[in-house]
């Protein structure tokens, strides 16, 4: 796809070059583009494309004379940042930039990776709700079963969510909005995370990680993306899980070992599964999954709401503008600012 918009800076000593290569569908239309994006003419032009995975081949080829990148799909490898000598900043259009970015080679290069924290945490947590809701009450099932011109309302049996345990792996933002949800229903809410949160304790109580995951009826896993978390639920966490209970993943995908889960899944050791991230995204191999009835898979879409979307990109272009001001924001490798052969120039 050629290139989508581009506009000059409002001044011709304001040189840097923003390269925009994924994410702006996210806004709807081209006046809002120009809204939205206004705030970088202060320090330099912009182009936008849209970097759609058969024109993978032109990544480099776009973003080349860019200091700074928004990206969201795309993939920032250390090759990839080996060939942007005038790269500043990569301002990553969601939470997950690990996945994406070589971050601890950015930071060896000095190159500041951002985020969005908190633009979704609504509406992941509402949508973590309604795969729990679509396994315990086979709303997939049902559906299919229909659509295939079988009547199967004996069969289907579900379980009702209202006073099940349900146990949150993570209390970050999108775990606090999850328990207050579930406690809404008559859920018993527990969680687990490494840092207490006693402002919580009214409606979640602790639990270390094992006991949590032997005696709650549905697990809900909502922890980031680190070297820590990266397998936290494998072959023995899903084995300490009560039999007949419902594991939810809306956070990353290489939290959760897919092969275990499918087989815990065959053997039914869970009643069900409801996964929206998986490894290797936007081509996870599901191939183990697709055949079981008792998991719902969605397509990484827990974010995508117009209100989410709406806040994650004002976020991506603010990080970008804050670091060029000298005041950087939610910055994920603070020690690429330390790492900085040329510190941002300040504001005009």
């Amino acid at each position: 796809m050629p290139l989508l918009g581009e506009r000059a800076a409002r001044r011709p000593d304001a040189d840097r070059i923003f390269v925009f290569l994924d994410g702006l569908e996210f806004i709807a239309g081209e006046e809002e583009y120009e809204r939205v994006l206004e705030p970088l003419l202060e320090f330099g032009s912009y182009r936008y494309y849209k970097n759609r995975l058969e024109e993978s081949h032109l990544l480099l080829e776009r973003i080349r004379d860019a200091h700074a990148v928004f990206l969201d799909w795309s993939r920032l490898d250390a090759g990839a940042l080996a060939a942007c000598p005038h790269l500043e900043i990569v301002s990553y259009i969601g939470v997950g930039a690990a996945s994406f970015v070589d971050i601890p080679e950015a930071t060896r290069r000095g190159v500041v990776v951002t985020n969005t924290p908190d633009y979704g945490n609504r509406s992941v947590a509402e949508h973590a709700l309604a795969l729990i809701l679509a396994v315990a009450r086979n709303v997939a099932r049902g559906d299919r079963d229909l659509r295939a011109g079988r009547w199967t309302s004996a069969e289907r049996e579900g379980v009702q969510v209202a006073g099940r345990n349900v146990g949150l792996v993570g209390l970050g933002a999108v775990g606090r909005e999850m328990a207050r949800l579930c406690a809404s229903l008559g859920m018993r809410v527990f969680y687990y995370d490494p840092r207490r949160q006693p402002e919580m304790e009214d409606i979640a109580t602790y639990m270390e990680l094992d006991e949590l995951l032997s005696r709650c009826d549905v697990v809900s896993l909502h922890v980031a993306y680190t070297p820590e978390t990266r397998g936290l639920i494998g072959e023995r966490e899903l084995s300490l899980m009560k039999p007949g209970s419902i594991l939810v993943n809306t956070s990353r995908g290489e939290v959760l070992d897919l092969r275990a889960l499918a087989a815990a899944l065959r053997e039914g050791r869970l009643l069900g599964a409801g996964l929206d991230n998986y490894p290797g995204e936007p081509h996870p191999d599901l191939s183990e999954l697709v055949a079981l009835e008792n998991v719902v898979l969605t397509p990484h879409i827990a974010f995508n709401t117009r209100e989410a979307k709406d806040r994650m990109t004002a976020i991506a272009v603010d990080n970008v503008v804050s670091f060029y001001r000298g005041s950087p924001r939610n910055v994920m490798n603070p020690e690429a600012l330390r790492n900085r052969v040329h510190m941002p120039r300040g504001e005009p």
